[in-house]
């Protein structure tokens, strides 16, 4: 049997049901240690991480706000929005996001129809762990909020409402 080359959008499907698997994974270890003090070190850690590594994914942007922010903080702050929009589109397709603007220093965000969530579902059931899949939302929302991550640095506030299948997001420049 010929060994035959996977095709992309395969592998795309794949490292993100690892992704997943690997974050509900962590967590649900974390959870069974059974402090919340363990899941908080787990939250900083994480916030710690993103802190080094998301200027280095987001270069282009990071270098533009800390330039623009002084001249043109709607303007820029707007271009955050948009740049947030393309790079969610790693976990979700564009049609599951809706971005409105309530001012040229405030973004909501909705995630409808959450991929992220539906595969937890789908892979934390299949997995056995003993969690709910809307846990790792939480994590993810303690991350971003952190008043230590990176975009606190920019002057941005951000807030999560949890939804049934998916979440809202709101994004304010102080």
């Amino acid at each position: 049997m010929e060994t035959k080359e996977m095709p992309l959008e395969e592998k795309y499907d794949k490292l993100l049901d690892y992704h997943i698997l690997s974050v509900a994974t962590n967590y649900a270890f974390n959870k069974e240690l059974g402090t919340l003090e363990t899941l908080d070190k787990w939250v900083d850690y994480s916030v710690k991480v993103d802190e080094k590594m998301l200027p280095g994914f987001m270069a282009p942007l990071f270098r533009l706000m800390k330039i623009k922010v002084l001249f043109a903080p709607g303007r820029t702050f707007k271009q955050f929005a948009n740049q947030m929009m393309y790079i969610f589109q790693v976990y979700m397709p564009l049609s599951s996001i809706e971005l409105s603007w309530v001012s040229d220093r405030e973004a909501v965000m909705r995630i409808k129809n959450c991929e992220i969530l539906r595969r937890s579902r789908e892979l934390v059931k299949k997995a056995g762990l003993n969690i709910d899949p809307k846990e790792l939302c939480e994590i993810e929302i303690a991350k971003q909020v952190s008043p230590e991550h990176v975009t606190k640095e920019f002057g941005i506030d951000l807030t999560c409402e949890l939804e049934e299948n998916g979440c809202t997001w709101t994004a304010k420049l102080k």
